[in-house]
């Protein structure tokens, strides 16, 4: 199992290893991690064009990517799939902290206060830094002030 850890620093735990920073091969091959975690599935084109770089440069930095996270994995096997050509995480293989802050938000909407309260505060512990911290791009600053909305509004009714 690969956790991802979004709100921070990006890293990714899996069998005991913590990998963070110049880990993932580079600061692209990290940005093309963060956004499959972050937005899920997306194709060739679409990475090449949030990443601001031609569609070689994405395969090249997938390849980098892929042997970093599962060194001597077969692309077939890895936790990185491409169906229809698009690229997603295996979603049976990873756990992503954004993915769980949402479910939460989720489980507390219609929930009386004091039945919202505990998904609420779990949602807040995971939210206690920045989304993406160290990118400094436009599409993480984006994302950034989505969650931060999300957090906001979801606890709006309980203050009240």
């Amino acid at each position: 199992m690969f956790d991802i850890q979004l709100f921070g620093r990006l890293e990714v735990r899996t069998r005991g290893i913590r990998l963070a920073g110049a880990d993932f091969g580079g600061v692209r091959a990290r940005h093309l991690l963060a956004l499959l975690a972050l937005r899920g599935e997306r194709s060739l084109v679409e990475l090449s064009d949030l990443l601001a770089v031609p569609a070689t440069t994405v395969r090249d930095d997938l390849a980098v990517l892929r042997d970093r996270l599962e060194p001597g994995v077969r692309t077939r096997d890895s936790v990185i799939t491409v169906r229809r050509n698009r690229l997603s995480l295996a979603p049976d293989r990873v756990r992503v902290d954004v993915a769980t802050f949402d479910e939460l938000i989720a489980a507390a909407a219609g929930r009386t206060a004091e039945r919202a309260a505990r998904p609420l505060t779990a949602a807040a512990h995971l939210a206690t830094r920045p989304l993406l911290e160290d990118v400094d791009t436009p599409w993480a600053a984006e994302a950034r002030a989505e969650y931060r909305a999300k957090l906001i509004m979801s606890v709006q009714p309980i203050r009240s």
